[in-house]
């Protein structure tokens, strides 16, 4: 597989898009800085919650600093259909969009009334009525492979720390999580806040598997892209952590194709996990 070169598109991805509303004309993409390597390994759908308690580990708070993970060898492939396309039946094409719509009006007012108890409250009831929404087995399907390295890192260390920090993590790529969590269980349903325009409430859910130091993200009902994140933290060989990303997406509904013809969601997305893998990074790696 190799490097598919993304026309302007729209909406966020975990995201993003980050991850259903009218769009601004469009404007060139952003100019790509990473090398990518084919993406060689396939992403597991979501499999349903499993229990387990948060890792007994110190682990630092977040900070900031001037790196900006420019050492930590991010690197990215990406395979499968490209550029992601809705799938689905008509009519639950129709209501995806429809959660989609509604979604982006909440996060709207959410920009407005900024941090409210009142906006909390609102996405924690809404959330409650959305299911998991992960890619259709059997349809075409958008492959992405991330990886990092963060060196005299334990991968326990790596995985307690975006269980621990999750608002700190998302926050690195301007990301605003819904209602505020402080600490990620398993089961856990939130709203990613995209703050660009139009802003989109992107709904996940997530499973935490801390025996084998991964951390599963699912999209929900609403979320403009069908889609699953698995986060791997692993020995990397050298007494430090791997970090590896797998992402898998379809478009949940026709505002991905509208979308795909007026922004460029594809390239947001890269950034949002090119910053979250920077943060990592950056935060836990001794200086």
């Amino acid at each position: 597989m190799s490097r598919i070169q993304s026309s302007p598109s729209f909406l966020p991805p975990g995201t993003a898009p980050s991850e259903g509303a009218a769009a601004p004309a469009a404007v060139p993409p952003p100019t790509r800085t990473a090398q990518c390597r084919p993406a060689s390994s396939a992403v597991e759908p979501y499999r349903g919650p499993s229990s387990g308690p948060p890792p007994a580990l110190s682990v630092p708070g977040p900070r900031s600093g001037p790196r900006t993970g420019a050492d930590n060898q991010f690197d990215f492939g990406v395979g499968g259909a490209f550029p992601p396309k809705p799938t689905g039946n008509l009519m639950e094409q129709v209501r995806q969009g429809a959660l989609t719509a509604a979604q982006s009006e909440a996060a709207a007012a959410s920009r407005l009334m900024g941090e409210s108890a009142a906006v909390d409250g609102y996405a924690r009831i809404h959330l409650d009525h959305l299911k998991p929404s992960p890619p259709i087995p059997g349809a075409p399907t958008s492959l992405t492979d991330y990886t990092s390295t963060i060196p005299e890192v334990a991968p326990a260390q790596a995985y307690a720390y975006f269980v621990r920090h999750p608002s700190a993590v998302f926050e690195a790529a301007g990301i605003r999580v819904r209602p505020a969590t402080a600490v990620l269980v398993d089961g856990a349903k939130l709203f990613l806040e995209e703050k660009g325009f139009p802003p989109v409430w992107a709904p996940i859910t997530v499973r935490l598997e801390p025996d084998a130091n991964t951390l599963h993200i699912t999209t929900l009902d609403g979320h403009p892209l069908r889609g699953t994140n698995r986060f791997v933290f692993a020995e990397d060989g050298a007494g430090g952590t791997q970090v590896r990303q797998y992402s898998a997406f379809q478009g949940s509904s026709p505002a991905t194709s509208v979308g795909m013809t007026v922004m460029d969601p594809i390239e947001r997305q890269h950034d949002i996990w090119r910053a979250v893998h920077a943060h990592l990074h950056d935060t836990l790696r001794p200086r």
